[in-house]
């Protein structure tokens, strides 16, 4: 095998397969760098924050859908319009830094008819200065939470919880919560004393990982791989051929 790869023919053959290797390795790389090129621009756009009744696509108007879109959860928003003061709850038993205290929850009536439910942040006793609901135009940039999960049969002691849910909310305000609840990040115009922000509880959730375009990126090293084999496969079948004849003379 070896004298015959170092033949006029199949040293021709072997330059053809290395020309062949390398295309197909620098072919799957540039795609390989293209997947992680649409990964950075679909988690740069999802960084964007959206009006918050665009994280609920499929909800007809005016009405409150029955959950919150998995791709919603952890999502940047804007929350626009007026904080209602009859639409507060104080969330009991929170703490912050060690701290025990409470959120503070607040409704913001949407123009759909809606209203979404907004995590001002914290405060040491639901009797502090912060606590106030702020009056005028507001627009609050936050993250969105979905429902707590926990102490689903816990009571309500007038403006008191101890769990965020948008059915315990509407039962409160008497009006259609959208699921879930802003952590607010940022707030304009800003308001003195307020909360002070929470970390949001839930994680953002990671784009989709475009496998289209890493399968790609794969089946070229496949074909760098194969035309290896190919040739060497090829070598192998020809040098056995022409010991064939040497054989059949002893």
């Amino acid at each position: 095998m070896l004298q015959l790869a170092l033949t006029p023919r199949w040293l021709l053959l072997l330059l053809v397969l290395v020309a062949f290797v390398i295309a197909t390795v620098l072919l799957g790389r540039w795609q390989w760098e293209r997947t992680q090129s649409i990964l950075d621009a679909e988690r740069a756009a999802a960084s964007q924050p959206i009006p918050i009744l665009d994280a609920f696509p499929d909800r007809q108007p005016g009405q409150v859908p029955d959950d919150m879109p998995s791709e919603s959860i952890g999502r940047p928003v804007i929350v626009t319009g007026q904080y209602d003061p009859g639409m507060q709850a104080i969330i009991t038993s929170r703490s912050l830094d060690g701290e025990a205290g409470v959120w503070v929850v607040t409704g913001v009536p949407q123009p759909d008819g809606t209203v979404a439910a907004v995590l001002r942040g914290w405060l040491p006793d639901a009797g502090d200065a912060g606590s106030a609901v702020p009056s005028g135009a507001v627009e609050v940039q936050g993250v969105l939470q979905p429902d707590e999960p926990f102490y689903v049969d816990a009571p309500i002691d007038g403006d008191q919880t101890v769990v965020i849910s948008s059915g315990r909310l509407a039962r409160m305000w008497g009006a259609p919560v959208l699921p879930g609840f802003v952590v607010l990040q940022q707030e304009r115009p800003p308001v003195d004393p307020a909360p002070i922000p929470v970390p949001q509880t839930v994680q953002t959730a990671d784009v989709p990982f475009p496998l289209q375009n890493f399968f790609y990126a794969f089946q070229w090293w496949i074909f760098a791989g194969f035309g290896v084999v190919v040739y060497v496969r090829w070598l192998w079948i020809e040098a056995g051929r022409e010991e064939e004849p040497a054989l059949a003379v002893d």
